[in-house]
């Protein structure tokens, strides 16, 4: 069978097999092939319209009754991968025809027999369970494997460890073996000592700018599979795991995850015990680790009682309920110097490299609430370094809220003072613009409108009151003490002048922020309905994208 369809989501055929509740019986055995589904099917041709890796279940109504036939059957079942046949006896075949099983014997496929006991969705329900059962354990074991890798770089010579749990966790052996002539190959119990010509080669390769990153390969008994460890052209050397069986999905997220931790550890100069912050920082924050992770963070991201900066008590909510990340970077408006190593706050501190070209630092703190934030961020900025804080979140939603201190962080140096994401009841435009920058864009949105005349004051107020009143013509004639014709005149002139339909509410809505944020408008009631230019004479107006009033 092609064993490339099968991914992580399959359960043996034993399991099935061995389910007492469903009374199968093993015809033919061929192996211990994966199951990926059970699906029934009573067409002449099924396989064009399966992938592979199914359990297939039959009661033969249409099993052709020819040898060839039969042949030709198992045949096209076994071109596309099918797993195995499940063959219902009765209504129509009252025991699994001597064809079908001599043709599955001599091509391979495995045949069970389904009693007339057993249904056909009793069978598809309990691989389904057996699958959702499997995918739990998958889940479970990539989250003890992070964990014991994790756990392995805060270790004496984390380097040493973190092979040993790669190795242990996907019970093979691993090497690694390093760019550089004068660093040492490291191996783990079990790897061989010498590598042949054409393995080397591969390795050489990986580590050749334009080339790829991973590969596969065979060394006797064992596959083996590279990885090469740091984006290039700063790879640290390759990774190789050997065994006798192929990596599924779940072995190769542990192996990822490996080698971040390994690029993590060599950056922060990994022959000595690391700053355990750099991988949790860099797995938390991109999406490495699952929620469970968050159990770790009571202890590490809150050092106020510590520091001596304030000693008050973590409320419950500051214990690990809820974290903020922050993005700093040095501060370039000629203030002081930025410290080498400021009052972070925490202990998840990834710090920026001596030679990065964009010198930020990012970092996980236990939230402590908008005013001591604020403190913070004060704190910082006289260290020398221009902070960042995103909103508070659950560990889950880290990521995303690193996504939001990084683009709040372009602002902030910009302003070249610190900024705190926007709290309940604050209003999130003040983060994201100045009230100089909202000006520049209510003048861009309202064009000629923004014009300091008498023509164009009157017609922003009307455009104001219609809007508040949603587009209500008599009652925004009474606010502006005009005849209703007025409003739709002015309303038509706008459309005309700006280019734009006030059906649409994108427009509507662009308007608005122009008129409340970007220009400092009149109050409608300050404009006399006797001196505006368009009153008087101003005739009916369709008001193209203007509603009727109701």
């Amino acid at each position: 069978m092609n064993t490339d369809r099968i991914d992580v989501h399959h359960v043996l055929l034993s399991e099935i097999v061995g389910r007492r509740d469903l009374d199968l019986t093993l015809v033919v055995a061929a192996g211990d092939p994966p199951i990926t589904w059970a699906t029934a099917s009573e067409l002449v041709e099924p396989a064009v319209y399966l992938r592979g890796g199914e359990l297939l279940l039959t009661a033969g109504v249409n099993l052709p009754e020819t040898v060839e036939g039969t042949r030709d059957y198992v045949a096209s079942l076994v071109s596309v991968g099918v797993g195995a046949l499940g063959f219902g006896v009765a209504p129509v075949h009252e025991a699994v025809p001597e064809p079908l099983v001599d043709q599955c014997r001599e091509q391979g496929l495995p045949l069970l027999r389904i009693p007339r006991t057993t249904s056909f969705s009793a069978v598809g329900r309990a691989v389904g369970e057996e699958l959702s059962e499997h995918h739990l354990r998958v889940l479970r074991g990539i989250s003890e494997s992070h964990q014991a890798l994790a756990r392995a770089v805060t270790a004496p010579d984390p380097v040493e460890r973190l092979l040993r749990v790669l190795a242990g966790a996907l019970g093979g052996w691993v090497v690694l073996a390093p760019t550089g002539p004068d660093t040492r190959v490291r191996r783990t119990d079990g790897a061989p000592t010498a590598f042949p010509d054409d393995l080397r080669s591969l390795i050489v390769r990986l580590t050749t700018p334009g080339g790829p990153r991973s590969a596969k390969a065979e060394l006797g008994a064992d596959e083996v599979f590279l990885h090469t460890v740091g984006p290039p052209p700063e790879e640290r050397g390759v990774v190789l795991v050997g065994r006798p069986t192929p990596l599924d999905i779940t072995d190769r997220a542990v192996l990822r995850t490996a080698t971040a931790l390994l690029e993590l550890l060599f950056r922060a100069g990994g022959e000595g015990p690391p700053d355990p912050a750099l991988p949790l920082v860099a797995l938390l924050l991109d999406g490495g680790l699952d929620t469970r992770s968050s159990t770790v963070l009571a202890g590490l991201t809150d050092t106020r009682a510590r520091s001596g900066h304030d000693t008050a008590r973590p409320s419950t909510r500051e214990r690990g309920t809820a974290y903020r990340v922050l993005r700093a970077s040095p501060a370039s408006d000629g203030g002081p110097a930025a410290a080498t190593d400021p009052t972070w706050g925490t202990h998840l501190v990834d710090r920026p490299a001596p030679d990065a070209a964009d010198e930020v630092a990012r970092a996980i703190l236990a939230d402590r609430g908008a005013r001591a934030h604020r403190e913070h961020l004060d704190l910082l900025r006289s260290q020398g370094w221009v902070g960042a804080l995103s909103p508070a979140v659950a560990a889950a939603e880290l990521p995303e809220a690193d996504r939001d201190a990084a683009s709040l962080l372009v602002r902030a140096r910009a302003l070249g003072e610190p900024l705190l994401h926007p709290t309940e009841g604050d209003d999130p435009f003040d983060a994201l613009l100045s009230s100089t920058e909202a000006a520049r864009a209510g003048r861009a949105i309202l064009g000629p409108l923004a014009r300091d005349t008498d023509t164009t004051r009157a017609l922003r107020a009307t455009l104001h009151a219609w809007l508040a009143r949603h587009g209500n013509w008599d009652r925004t004639a009474g606010d502006l003490g005009v005849h209703r014709n007025s409003v739709r005149h002015r309303i038509g002139r706008i459309e005309r002048d700006l280019g734009v339909d006030l059906a649409d509410p994108e427009h509507r809505m662009r308007l608005w922020f122009a008129l409340t944020r970007g220009h400092a408008g009149e109050p409608p009631g300050s404009v006399a309905g006797s001196g505006h230019p368009s009153t008087g004479s101003d005739g009916p107006s369709r008001g193209r994208g203007a509603p009727s009033a109701g």
